[in-house]
């Protein structure tokens, strides 16, 4: 089977072109999104219609198996039009990545639907009591980003076996099975309807089940796909460097809108009537340009290591790098729509200007706990001092 390098480039612009396509849609479904909590279902029908939501599943499923490179800049492209909507059509497409390490069985439900949507929630906060034939789980998910729209939901969880460690799992459970609370009502990202999904001893089936003695290893249950070395990406690595394109669009969306106003506004209390004139735009806009150059450095190349892991997933220098580099992506990125905000003035705060979403998205997405700058410095630091990272999720 071929892997991802076997890709041609056409299809890696046909993806992005058909994202492109879809811009305007999401642009003007946004608001909408915005006051629902949640994508809108036109524009969830018109990506699933698009076959983006496909890109990385199985071709023995219908999918593309494209390069990681190009999922990210399908959401790149996608951000500009709505980043809510954006982070769930990523979310949806990185976990079919990460179903194919399910059993051929579990793959079969999971597919039953077509274009199955699935969301993720990694923090093991849950219990897993094993019973006959399976487990039955209880706990409660936060942040359960594009639940609306899920036909299920991959939930990381602790097996708890007596006089035994607990082990962490990932359990595929419908999402028709999953209770959700009300308590999605945030500043930024507002459109993901990322509420807390519960759970109340619903049962899991052994084959549906995928535990992780070794975050260090990739584990695949499924004979169909264990040996396609396209499936070798570790999660952490893969979806921390996958996000970086919601911020990277993101950003890119905010200096359009720079590079256009400043050939028509002022600056106020000035002698500038076209604000292109004033030295200070010529800063700001070097350092807008410079500073998103430099993050989509930092998203490349961790695409690239996540390659590297590929290879040897033991390597967790590579692998707290791509994490290092995934958060400097979303730094930079807030940098620079922070600059375009600073450069807009008191005009842009105006509801209806899409740049006063831009500011309150980009300030949600970078405190996302995979992409937090602080964090993630703190844990490159460590392993660049030669000390363990005392960390699972790497």
């Amino acid at each position: 089977m071929a892997s991802a390098v076997d890709e041609p480039d056409s299809i890696a612009a046909e993806a992005v072109e058909t994202a492109s396509r879809l811009v305007p849609l999401l642009q003007s479904n946004a608001e909408e999104a915005r006051r629902l909590a949640r994508p809108t279902d036109e524009a969830m029908a018109a990506l699933e219609d698009s076959g983006l939501l496909m890109l990385m599943a199985p071709k023995v499923r219908g999918g593309r198996q494209v390069p990681l490179s190009t999922f990210i800049d399908v959401g790149e492209e996608l951000a500009r039009g709505c980043a809510s909507t954006t982070w769930v059509a990523s979310i949806y497409i990185g976990t079919l990545y990460m179903v194919a390490g399910f059993s051929d069985e579990a793959q079969d439900e999971v597919y039953s639907v077509g274009t199955p949507k699935t969301l993720a929630a990694f923090n093991p906060a849950g219990e897993a009591v094993p019973v006959s034939g399976g487990y039955r789980l209880t706990g409660t998910w936060r942040f359960c980003s594009g639940q609306h729209h899920a036909d299920w939901a991959l939930l990381s969880s602790l097996i708890m076996r007596d006089g035994r460690p607990p082990t962490p799992a990932q359990f595929l459970v419908p999402r028709g099975e999953c209770r959700s609370a009300d308590d999605w009502d945030v500043s930024g990202l507002s459109g993901t309807g990322s509420a807390s999904l519960s759970t109340d001893g619903v049962f899991v089936p052994e084959h549906r089940v995928l535990p992780f003695a070794d975050p260090t290893k990739v584990l695949s249950l499924s004979k169909t796909l264990a040996d396609d070395p396209y499936f070798r990406m570790p999660f952490i690595p893969f979806f921390a460097t996958g996000a970086t394109g919601t911020p990277l669009g993101m950003a890119g969306a905010a200096l359009d809108l720079m590079k256009d106003r400043v050939q028509k506004r002022g600056i106020t209390y000035t002698q500038y009537t076209r604000q292109a004139d004033a030295a200070i735009t010529h800063f700001q806009m070097d350092s807008a340009v410079m500073k998103l150059d430099q993050a989509r450095f930092h998203s490349e190349r961790a695409a690239a290591t996540v390659a590297m892991v590929a290879e040897d997933p033991s390597d967790t220098a590579l692998r707290v790098r791509c994490r290092a580099d995934a958060a400097w992506t979303a730094l930079l990125c807030r940098e620079v729509v922070e600059i375009v905000q600073q450069a807009s003035g008191a005009s842009a705060i105006h509801r209806k200007d899409p740049l006063s979403r831009i500011v309150s998205d980009i300030q949600a997405l970078s405190v996302h706990s995979f992409i937090l700058h602080s964090t993630n410095a703190e844990l490159h630091g460590r392993v660049l001092c030669g000390l363990e990272p005392g960390v699972a999720f790497i």
